[in-house]
């Protein structure tokens, strides 16, 4: 069976369309997974892609296009899934950043500067990982996201992130050193 994709310039009612598709081929088993993986394993991703980010509504986005994913190709989600969702999370976060900075790119050569992002509204948290993102290196707060709030396995942490195994042991262990040099943070 081939799944029609939607065409990013179609109208939404083609998009949405192209969804439907795969949604109806689905078996009551297969539907059954989907929605248990979502109800697992959403706040999962949103909170990684959040930590990617610092942006919920870019967060959300991305989640939702993550899940899109898993849908589409729902037959190929392993057993364990969560690190196969982040990697997929990851990835789309990636993808916008390239696309976001071609953008400022071609902005920037026209003579026309992009909005500056707005800051997150003060919060307990977001002042504290400010100060965090001062000090680790972006690859140190991921690892460190993937270990303890997410509780990934050093092999989960390899899959998203690229690494072998030990060095997501050693990248965590650099993070920690830098973060022990600064116990104002901790």
């Amino acid at each position: 069976m081939t799944i029609a994709r939607a065409n990013p310039h179609d109208d939404p009612e083609a998009q949405v369309g192209a969804l439907l598709v795969p949604v109806q081929a689905l078996t009551e088993a297969g539907r059954l997974a989907i929605e248990h993986l979502y109800a697992e394993h959403y706040r999962d991703v949103f909170r990684y892609a959040l930590s990617l980010t610092r942006s919920p509504e870019e967060a959300e986005e991305i989640t939702a296009d993550t899940f899109e994913r898993a849908l589409r190709t729902w037959k190929r989600v392993p057993a364990r899934p969560i690190a196969w969702l982040l990697l997929t999370a990851r990835r789309i976060a990636t993808d916008r950043w390239r696309r976001a900075r071609r953008l400022a790119r071609t902005l920037l050569t026209m003579g026309t500067r992009p909005a500056d992002p707005v800051p997150d509204p003060d919060s307990e948290f977001g002042t504290w990982f400010d100060a965090v993102a001062g000090v680790l290196n972006p690859r140190q707060r991921e690892v460190l996201i993937l270990r303890y709030q997410r509780d990934l396995t050093d092999a989960d942490i390899s899959a998203v992130m690229g690494l072998s195994e030990s060095g997501v042991r050693s990248l965590v262990a650099r993070a920690l050193a830098v973060l022990r040099s600064h116990p104002e943070l901790l």
